[in-house]
């Protein structure tokens, strides 16, 4: 074998170094090779430009230097100036449409764009979307839920705008219907669905890689040319936020840091920009959500995890195994208990629409001062061993409340005679109950609920240690963490809370359209029931190591 000579490993060195540069430089060229937005509108038509101004939870603005492209305040316009200012977004005081147009031609064209800042809720990662395009396109359950009537009418509106193809449009060059192509062609593309609470239901953000969509990319030149009728121009972004309306849609797009970005609204799109956290490394799983708990609750984050943020991550491998939750490391581990008491899950109604469950143990004597030195000192480790302890959230609907009711069961076995403490941590104390001889103290948002609950405690209706006649209890028992998201609970809710769970009274003497009406009610309450009851139970359960805890996934039967 002959030696290789130091010239020659050097040369060698030379060629690996220039190939790796060159295929760099190839992939970096296809990235900022793409033809700008702006260069795509078409000629003439109207750009806003925007100072875009944020404003907390409390309405109080944010200074801009606080924020990623945010601005101070302007100054509002003096007595003696005759353009008033033209104002947008989340704000009473919006300029009416009406008025733009009747702007004097002598004024500046210029907004200033309020925007509430809130956490993004919730993100839908696609990690692989080949495979959950297999899945949606393959899967028989999918499709009995994707065909069924209530699906079909709850999503009515963007189901046919997904139907309207490019012809109709008079788009040139395309063909097929335009969104769901467009939709299917982000899945393929590293495609994140945000949705920011704060701007309700129009708070959907779709976002995805330019680079690897590739009918999206033959597309931007017709979808600007033609559809756009206006556009912003935020004054810190490079990119338009560019307006469209597709069927019943109104659609605002942009580009930001080499990803399209597709939103409902215009608030929406920019909250979530300026909400985007550092990427986290994805799931193995093929389709994960992360939910941002301080989307919801703030002030207790840094109390249970150290830190102002607490994302947790739910992973679907979209076959027979349903995948993981994964929870944040923090100080939340430290006060839980060996074992989660049984009293607890078995308080809790087995078809509520969702629960969680942790083996803390709370005392029914804490004082505000207890509660402030908690806050501030954060959670420690009990310095004593006690009994199993307990305490579960429980979230269900029972189609008159949109926003469901909340139930708190807390185990309570080393003293169940001081159970009546309870009362105090509540505004409605005569929404609680004890069971079990005072070792589990119930409460909850509605004396509906809270029936729920007793029936639950003294084992008059089902739990969840019942499910699939008892076969998942041990798992449970042996877990200091369990939760469950019930979909078809929660569907079947939704259903009934919009009329079809009302039966009307109908004489032999009633108008036919009457009749047909009631009929078509009663027909989707049985097509209902028949739906939800097939979908299953998302379980998890599992213990807490110190680090990051995966609870591991099951699917249980109705």
């Amino acid at each position: 074998m002959e030696t290789v000579t130091p010239t020659v490993r050097i040369v060698i060195i030379a060629v690996v170094l220039s190939a790796l540069t060159a295929t760099a430089g190839i992939w970096l060229y296809r990235d900022y090779a793409k033809t700008p937005l702006t260069q795509m509108l078409r000629v003439g038509m109207p750009v806003l430009p925007l100072t875009i101004v944020f404003r907390d939870a409390d309405n109080h603005v944010i200074a801009g230097a606080n924020t990623l492209f945010g601005s101070d305040e302007p100054a509002p316009p003096g007595k003696d100036d005759t353009c008033t200012r033209l104002i947008g977004g989340d704000n009473s005081a919006a300029t009416e449409v009406s008025a733009w147009d009747k702007y004097p031609d002598t004024c500046p064209r210029h907004a200033v764009w309020y925007v509430r800042k809130a956490p993004i809720l919730a993100t839908l990662s696609f990690n692989d979307g080949d495979k959950v395009l297999q899945w949606w396109d393959s899967n028989a359950n999918v499709k009995t839920l994707r065909d069924s009537r209530f699906v079909q009418g709850l999503l009515a509106g963007w189901i046919n705008s997904m139907k309207i193809k490019a012809e109709q449009l008079q788009l040139t060059g395309l063909q097929g219907e335009l969104l769901t192509l467009i939709l299917r062609d982000a899945l393929a593309a590293d495609a994140e669905l945000h949705y920011d609470l704060a701007h309700g239901r129009k708070g959907w953000v779709l976002s995805y890689q330019r680079r690897k969509a590739e009918f999206t990319e033959q597309a931007l030149p017709v979808l600007l040319g033609v559809l756009a009728n206006k556009g912003f121009q935020p004054e810190k972004l490079n990119q338009p936020v560019v307006a469209m309306r597709i069927g019943t849609q109104n659609l605002f797009l942009t580009e930001y840091e080499r990803r399209l970005y597709w939103a409902q609204s215009l608030e929406a799109l920019l909250n979530v920009l300026a909400s985007l956290e550092k990427p986290q490394q994805p799931l193995s799983e093929p389709l994960s959500i992360t939910l941002r708990a301080e989307a919801l609750v703030q002030n207790l984050i840094p109390v249970f995890t150290g830190s102002e943020q607490a994302p947790i991550r739910l992973g679907f491998s979209l076959d027979d195994e349903l995948g993981r939750l994964t929870l944040p490391a923090g100080a939340w581990q430290k006060p839980l208990h060996d074992q989660l008491f049984a009293g607890v899950l078995a308080s809790i109604p087995h078809d509520a629409f969702a629960a969680v469950a942790a083996s803390y143990q709370v005392p029914p004597t804490l004082t505000a001062n207890d509660w402030r030195n908690l806050s501030a000192t954060s959670l420690a480790k009990p310095q004593q061993p006690a009994q199993a302890g307990g305490i579960a959230l429980v979230w269900d609907f029972d189609g008159q409340n949109s926003d469901g009711d909340i139930g708190i069961i807390i185990a309570n076995p080393d003293k169940p005679q001081a159970a009546p403490g309870y009362r105090q941590y509540l505004q409605h104390p005569d929404l609680a109950e004890e069971c079990a001889g005072g070792s589990v103290f119930l409460a909850a948002t509605s004396a509906n609920l809270l029936t729920r609950l007793k029936d639950a405690c003294a084992k008059q209706s089902l739990s969840p240690l019942d499910w699939q006649k008892g076969q998942e209890k041990q798992r449970y028992l042996s877990a200091q963490l369990v939760s469950f998201i019930n979909p078809g609970s929660a569907l079947k809710a939704l259903m009934l809370s919009g009329g079809a769970g009302s039966k009307g009274e109908i004489g032999d003497f009633a108008p036919r359209w009457q009749q047909q009406y009631e009929q078509a009610k009663a027909a989707m309450r049985a097509d209902g029931d028949k739906l939800f009851t097939a979908l299953p139970i998302l379980s998890y359960a599992g213990r807490a190591d110190g680090g990051e805890v995966d609870l591991i996934g099951q699917f249980v039967a109705q």
